[in-house]
């Protein structure tokens, strides 16, 4: 079963994913790793915005949304190809992905989950974990998707406002088995 997990910057989701106990392919760092190793990925971002370096493209990006479709159509036709291709023999895998539904991915996913939060919490784990401010937090959130549309497009939710993610987590995975 492929498992795709996705939600908001700060939501939680990535520590929801690692406790669905398949092997975890984490979007983000495979991207990483793509800009480490592809030299054809480096040059489309450095054609574009100057720069292939993420500090660079992200504050152009989360004011800017043609400039951010512009960025995804890119990073996109990298990442989500290394991501299949990581996919285990078994079938088995949970996929860690903020843009799950805006690249396609969920299309390989037999099951979606978005993980949700309160933006408040989600502002205060975001600039707790890049050491960046306030503004630069609520920045960064209201460029992405409302919860609404994760909602709309996940085949389950779940809340991360400090509640026990491991009984959620346990939880959804016996539904998942029995299905």
């Amino acid at each position: 079963m492929i498992i795709g997990v996705t939600g908001g910057s700060g939501s939680g989701k990535s520590s929801f994913a690692s406790l669905l106990g398949y092997e975890l392919i984490d979007a983000d760092n495979v991207y990483h790793t793509l800009l480490s190793e592809n030299d054809m990925l480096k040059k489309e971002l450095t054609d574009l915005f100057g720069s292939y370096e993420r500090k660079d493209i992200a504050s152009i990006v989360f004011t800017d949304d043609a400039k951010l479709e512009k960025l995804n159509i890119i990073t996109f036709k990298y990442t989500v190809a290394a991501i299949v291709d990581k996919i285990p023999s078994n079938g088995n895998a949970v996929i860690d992905a903020p843009l799950l539904f805006e690249s396609g991915l969920d299309k390989t996913c037999d099951v979606t989950i978005a993980v949700l939060a309160k933006k408040t919490l989600r502002i205060q784990r975001i600039m707790a974990r890049d050491a960046i401010s306030r503004e630069q937090a609520e920045t960064r959130i209201n460029a992405q998707k409302p919860d609404a549309f994760y909602i709309k497009n996940a085949d389950y939710i779940i809340h991360n406002n400090g509640d026990d993610m491991i009984n959620a987590a346990y939880e959804l995975k016996e539904k998942l088995v029995l299905k």
